[in-house]
């Protein structure tokens, strides 16, 4: 009892300060003693500086205590345990597993705070021109991308948000439907040099507004119209605001506005996933650089836009190259930026440098807790080169930032699987089938939903219909090399042999050619063994 008393004090630091304050009271009697009498002032003044010296000892040693327990405490506060964190999490997730126990940081909150749960829908686009559609999503999404710089706020996703774009349902279901508190919805009216942007923030319990504002500007000020828009929801939900925070919520990527747009330009094209897509983003991040050669984002998006034409459509040294490349000079115009990092992890993973990814995608993990890109492509990463417990590591941090991602339940599944933990890999099978359920009745023609969604129906047994989504997909979209590959992992499930080496070698004739990872997709493992499946790996190499 008495060592971990001690202990105790010596964690907390008191015999520290005890230390230094006995020292430095010695200090002050000696130069009282010195001083004092040569001035004639009374003799009892030695006495007193004594007294309040000896009577401050227990003053200091007690503050000691007290404040460093405010200190620990506040710590404390500010890493939740994951109990608290799984009672915030609006769905379901993997019960936590001793084998990959160790799961990558989460985001800390400031002590004494909450976490406050937020969705931003896509912001409605009223400027008459569906050609605009680009610029109010964008304006959107960058409010939502400064919302999750705040550890104290839960953003969901923009997956999670954009799902719902087009769909006539009222503000409490889509609270439920994301799982969150509080819903930013708003509109956009751009005409010439002029844009008007109304959002409104809604608390979902009892639908009533917390705050609301219009602003009426140039569309020069639209930065300053998103972050007074962040800055008002941190307000409104009583987030303490520190100087980092602050300056997090300062759009700072560039002050151009017309390179801005080039840049909501590109990353539209950039969600449509298609080979051609692809194309046309670079070409807009282009234009942006060409008007800001210091636009860090936008050399990050061409990064990104390069490695997944590489991954998905047009395996040539040539893009992964132009994805290093751009890669490297996103870092170093912005190295605070977690998608410049994330964009450099991806692209040194896909050639192959996998040291090197690492850092990088720790490095955005670092800067920004909630980026679900870190977490997914990080795991992606360690699943190619066959480290598959820290992919689910990474996979189950990735499912928490971004609950309604399908694709992250089902590489989650795989890592499971390739750990011989089939119990795990069927549980996140069936959570993700229902997430993509959900996604497919507000989206029924989204190919790769399809294509995914056969995958996974194949996995639980159920032949028929992931034989009919996947046929689907192959006949809305089966010119994308992506596509045409993972019908070709749902047909190796089935044991459809002859039909999964045909596709295989069709996704291979349009562009795909991951080798590494082919090589570990356990998807494909009913192919091993057979010399087809040798020969495309001999041709990959």
């Amino acid at each position: 009892m008495r060592h971990g008393f001690l202990a105790e004090l010596k964690r907390r630091r008191v015999i520290r300060v005890a230390i230094v304050y006995a020292v430095v009271g010695w200090v002050v009697v000696e130069v009282a003693s010195t001083v004092l009498p040569p001035l004639n002032l009374p003799d009892w003044s030695v006495k007193l500086v004594i007294v309040l010296v000896a009577l401050g000892f227990p003053i200091a040693v007690i503050m000691g205590w007290m404040l460093d327990r405010d200190q620990a405490g506040g710590s404390a506060r500010a890493a939740p345990s994951a109990g608290a964190q799984a009672a915030a999490m609006p769905v379901a997730r993997p019960a936590p597993d001793p084998a990959i126990a160790d799961a990558p940081p989460k985001p800390d909150a400031p002590a004494g705070s909450e976490r406050h749960t937020i969705a931003v829908l896509p912001f409605v686009n009223m400027s008459g021109d569906a050609e605009n559609e680009y610029f109010s999503d964008g304006i959107s999404e960058e409010i939502l991308n400064l919302l999750t710089k705040l550890p104290q706020l839960k953003v969901s996703s923009r997956t999670s948000s954009f799902n719902l774009k087009g769909e006539k349902v009222d503000i409490p279901t889509a609270a439920r439907q994301l799982g969150v508190d509080t819903i930013l919805e708003g509109s956009v009216r751009r005409a010439g040099d002029r844009v008007r942007i109304t959002a409104q923030l809604i608390e979902t319990a009892g639908d009533s507004h917390l705050w609301s504002e219009t602003y009426d500007r140039e569309i020069k000020d639209v930065f300053a119209i998103q972050d007074d828009i962040a800055r008002s929801i941190a307000d409104a939900l009583q987030v303490a605001l520190g100087p980092k925070e602050r300056r997090a919520l300062q759009n700072v990527a560039t002050a151009d506005v017309h390179a801005y747009d080039f840049y909501l330009r590109g990353r539209r094209y950039f969600y449509a996933m298609t080979r051609r897509d692809f194309l046309h983003a670079i070409q807009m991040y282009e234009q942006a650089i060409g008007i800001d050669p210091q636009y860090a984002l936008a050399y990050a998006g061409i990064a990104d836009a390069y490695s997944f034409l590489y991954r998905y459509s047009s395996a040539v040294p040539e893009n992964i190259a132009q994805a290093e490349k751009a890669s490297l000079r996103a870092v170093e115009l912005d190295p605070d930026s977690a998608e410049a990092h994330a964009a450099r992890g991806t692209a040194l993973t896909l050639g192959g440098q996998y040291p090197k990814a690492e850092k990088h995608f720790e490095t955005a993990m670092l800067l920004n807790p909630n980026l679900f890109e870190s977490y997914f492509f990080y795991g992606r990463a360690c699943m190619s080169a066959g480290n598959v417990e820290k992919a689910a590591r990474l996979f189950m941090r990735a499912a928490e930032v971004n609950p309604s991602d399908y694709r992250t339940l089902g590489f989650l599944s795989q890592a499971y699987e390739a750990m011989g933990r089939t119990d795990s890999a069927r549980e996140s099978l069936v959570r993700a089938k229902a997430i993509l359920e959900q996604h497919l009745r507000m989206n029924p023609d989204d190919s790769p939903a399809l294509c995914f969604g056969g995958a996974i129906l194949a996995q639980l047994g159920d032949r028929e219909q992931a034989i009919a989504w996947t046929e689907r997909a192959l006949d809305a979209a089966g010119t994308e090399a992506f596509i045409v590959y993972n019908s070709a992992c749902t047909f190796a499930r089935l044991g459809v042999t002859d039909r999964a080496f045909e596709l295989l070698e069709r996704a291979l004739a349009q562009g795909w050619g991951d080798r590494t990872w082919i090589e570990h997709d356990s998807d494909l493992a009913s192919l091993h063994g057979d010399p087809r499946f040798d020969r495309i790996l001999q041709q990959l190499s």
